[in-house]
């Protein structure tokens, strides 16, 4: 059977795709137009037909769409869960990545907030992406009775924690930094709740 050209993705839909998962495993830096065509399997007029500023633009989209797909997944686990399990949830997810990609796949917003040498506008565009995880994580504490302060202050310490913890995590090959951080931010965050009893 054929698929539809709905099911087929667009050359710019494969770029896009084949930048995000280049940008993961070898960065902004390490990542050249030849290994995105190669990666993607498009024409290099492809990528200034989509793109006419070229790579720089090609990573700040790419940026753009890997945080719009994780913002999606966290506004998932904040809509159905409480702020720990969400948590859990947030840093299971990376330690299924970190696990499935044999510890090569880092975060590609990570990546683009390094990036400003070769694409830069990107850290602006990972700095939105950030804020908007954030956001997410922020709201749904206050839903759950947490101060607004308190409550941006410890989505930003959630954020920081985990995606350092992945960076740690990929050094050492190992998914114990990520598990350390899951137990401590989950005793913070309780605490915050007024769950955690001495």
């Amino acid at each position: 059977m054929t698929p539809s050209p709905r099911e087929t993705p667009s050359p710019r839909e494969r770029l896009i795709a084949g930048t995000i998962a280049l940008v993961r495993e070898r960065g902004v830096a390490g990542t050249g137009i030849t290994d995105l065509l190669a990666r993607s399997d498009t024409a290099r007029r492809s990528v200034y037909q989509n793109f006419p500023r070229g790579k720089a633009q090609l990573v700040e989209e790419s940026t753009r769409v890997a945080g719009q797909l994780m913002s999606s997944i966290i506004a998932e686990f904040t809509a159905t869960d409480g702020p720990v399990e969400s948590l859990v949830a947030f840093v299971q997810m990376w330690k299924d990545t970190l696990e499935a990609s044999d510890f090569t796949a880092g975060c590609p917003i990570v990546a683009a907030a390094l990036g400003g040498t070769e694409a830069p506008l990107a850290p602006a565009v990972a700095a939105e992406v950030f804020a908007d995880w954030m956001n997410l994580l922020a709201a749904q504490l206050e839903r759950a009775g947490v101060g607004e302060s308190v409550a941006r202050s410890l989505a930003a310490t959630t954020v920081c924690a985990i995606e350092g913890a992945a960076v740690l995590a990929i050094s050492s090959r190992s998914v114990r930094p990520l598990d350390q951080v899951a137990v401590h931010l989950a005793e913070l965050v309780s605490l915050h709740l007024g769950e955690l009893r001495a």
